[in-house]
C-alpha cells in the first residue's frame, strides 16, 4: 500500500503548521491520523466522507483508538475512533482532572453534526470527570457545508468520582443513570439496569469495580443507549457465557452460544470448536501483560426491551500468539457463517491499513481483537 491515501497526502501537503508545537502535531498527524486515513480507503468509503473526517483531526497529539465495525446486516465496513482530550501534552499539573479540551471538543462538534443532543451527557447530572469521546463515521458526506459525517458518543470513567465517594465504580454508574433527566419515564432502562445489578449481587463485591466505562449517544432520547462496560474476572468461555448473559436473565442466547465459543476458539487458531470450558487453543503456553487482559462485557440499554443487549470484547491476545493467528482465525469465523467478504480477508485489511503495528508473526503488539455481539 502506498504512504497514506491520495487523501491524506493531498491535505497534508496543504497543512502548513507553523508554531512550536509544529514537530509534535507533525508526528500525531502522520501516525494516528494517517492510519485513519488508510483504514476509510480499505473500508472504500466515498473520497468525499474521507476528506471530512481526516481534515478535521485533531493536531494537539490526544491519543486515539480505532476500529472497524462489521455487521452481519452491512456488508459494507464502518470506521470508528475514540478520542481522549485530558490535558497530557503537556499535562496540567495544576489540574490533571481538567475537562476543558473535552469540552471544547464536544462543543466543536454539536456545531458540525445535525441531530446532536446531549440530554445525556452526564456532566450536566453532576459527574465532572474527564471522559473519552467517540465516533462513528457515516459513509455518506452530510449535504450541509462544515458538516461531519459522524454519531459522536461519550465515554465516562467512573474510578475517579468511586475514590473520592468510597463508593464500588458500578454503584457510581447506577447513581449516574437514576440521576438523568427523565429518566424514570423510561422503564424498560431501568429494567435492564435492575438485572445487571441482580447478576452483580450474586457476586463477590469487588466484581463492580470492574466496571470500567459508561457510554451514552449523542443523539436525541428515543435513539440513546446507556452502555455499561465491566470486566469479567473469569477466564474461562462457561464464566464468561455466564457474565455474558446475566446468569441466563437475558433470554434468547441459548442458540447462539456454539457461535461464540468457535469464534474465541478460531482466534487461537484453532479449526473446531472446543467443548471444554477454557479454549485456550494452540497457543495455550503464552505468557505475557497482553494475556492478562480481561475479558470485558459491555450492556446495552435502551428504552426497546426490559432487557440489555450484551456485547463482548475478547482480547484475542488471551488465545494467539501474534496479531496474523488473531486476523485468520476471525477470518474463518466469518466464512464458517458467510459474512466474509471473497474479495478480500480482515487480515488483508488490517495488515494494509496499520503497516507499522500489524505483527505477523513474533512479538505481540496488541493491533487485533475481536468484539461480536
Amino acid at each position: 500500500m502506498a504512504d497514506g491515501s491520495a487523501v491524506f497526502l493531498m491535505l497534508s501537503s496543504a497543512a502548513g503548521r507553523p508554531g512550536s508545537i509544529e514537530a509534535g502535531s507533525q508526528y500525531w498527524w502522520k501516525t494516528t491520523g494517517r492510519d485513519l486515513a488508510n483504514m476509510l480507503r480499505a473500508a472504500q468509503y466515498p473520497k468525499e466522507t474521507q476528506r471530512i473526517p481526516v481534515k478535521s483531526w485533531t493536531w494537539d497529539g490526544s491519543t486515539h483508538e480505532y476500529s472497524f465495525e462489521l455487521k452481519e446486516s452491512i456488508k459494507t465496513l464502518g470506521v470508528r475512533f475514540v478520542a481522549d482530550f485530558s490535558p497530557l501534552r503537556p499535562v496540567n499539573w495544576a489540574d490533571p482532572l481538567d475537562s476543558t479540551g473535552t469540552e471544547a471538543a464536544i462543543a466543536s462538534f454539536a456545531s458540525c453534526v445535525s441531530g446532536f443532543d446531549d440530554t445525556y451527557l452526564i456532566t450536566e447530572a453532576g459527574h465532572m470527570t474527564p471522559f473519552l469521546i467517540g465516533f462513528d463515521i457515516s459513509r455518506k458526506a452530510p449535504a450541509g457545508a462544515g458538516t461531519l459525517p459522524v454519531l459522536g458518543k461519550a465515554y465516562f470513567l467512573p474510578c475517579i468520582a468511586a475514590v473520592a465517594q468510597m463508593k464500588t465504580r458500578f454503584e457510581v454508574i447506577c447513581a449516574g443513570i437514576r440521576q438523568l433527566p427523565d429518566i424514570f419515564s423510561r422503564p424498560n432502562i431501568l429494567s435492564s439496569l435492575r438485572l445487571v445489578e441482580e447478576y452483580l449481587a450474586s457476586k463477590p463485591k469487588d466484581w463492580e469495580n470492574g466496571a470500567r466505562y459508561l457510554a451514552t449517544d449523542f443523539v436525541t432520547l428515543d435513539k440513546a443507549r446507556l452502555k455499561i462496560y465491566l470486566r469479567c474476572p473469569g477466564t474461562s468461555f462457561d464464566d464468561i457465557w455466564d457474565y455474558f448473559t446475566l446468569g441466563g436473565r437475558i433470554p434468547g442466547m441459548d442458540n447462539v452460544k456454539d457461535r461464540y465459543r468457535q469464534f474465541v476458539n478460531l482466534l487461537g487458531g484453532g479449526t473446531e470448536a472446543h467443548q471444554g470450558g477454557d479454549p485456550k487453543g494452540p497457543s495455550a503456553g503464552i505468557e505475557t501483560a497482553n494475556r492478562r487482559k480481561l475479558t470485558t462485557t459491555y450492556f446495552s440499554l435502551d428504552n426497546k426491551y426490559p432487557f440489555p443487549a450484551p456485547k463482548v470484547a475478547f482480547c484475542g491476545h488471551n488465545f494467539a500468539a501474534n496479531d496474523a493467528l488473531v486476523a485468520q482465525g476471525l477470518d474463518r469465523w466469518l466464512q464458517r457463517f458467510g459474512w466474509d467478504d471473497a474479495n478480500r480477508s480482515i487480515e488483508d485489511l488490517v495488515r494494509h491499513s496499520l503497516p507499522v503495528g500489524y505483527e505477523p508473526a513474533g512479538r505481540i503488539l496488541g493491533v487485533a481483537s475481536g468484539a461480536i455481539n
